[in-house]
């Protein structure tokens, strides 16, 4: 398999650049999206084997961008990203869809590496 392409979409620039960055080292290739809406079109157009996608982002949420993205790609492999813990309805009804994952943030380039090998 050729170097798996991730999707990064959050809204935090500095975050998204350090993480991409970081990403790159590790020979993924890596487009970002820096919300919702931006990830949606970016998934269409690219076809990324595994999405990375914050939850609280402005214009679509996580949330949002998760639904759309499985409507029309059923075998979307998304992981939320996300510094809070997450408990809610809204959660549960995405692992329900078949959310990929959930990293919480910082999260360690060692536990990124293992989910995207995961998917292969």
């Amino acid at each position: 398999m050729t170097n798996p392409k991730i999707l990064l979409v959050d809204d935090d620039t500095q975050f998204l650049e350090a993480t991409e960055y970081m990403l790159k080292y590790e020979n993924y290739e890596v487009i970002t999206a820096k919300n919702g809406e931006e990830a949606i079109k970016k998934y269409k157009e690219t076809q990324p084997d595994i999405v990375l996608m914050d939850l609280k982002m402005p214009i679509l949420n996580g949330y949002e961008a998760f639904f759309k993205i499985k409507k029309d790609h059923t075998d979307a492999k998304i992981v939320f990203t996300s510094a809070y813990a997450i408990n809610n309805q809204e959660f549960k009804k995405a692992q329900d869809s078949g959310l990929f994952g959930l990293l919480t943030k910082p999260f360690d380039l060692n536990e990124l590496n293992k989910l995207i090998k995961s998917i292969k």
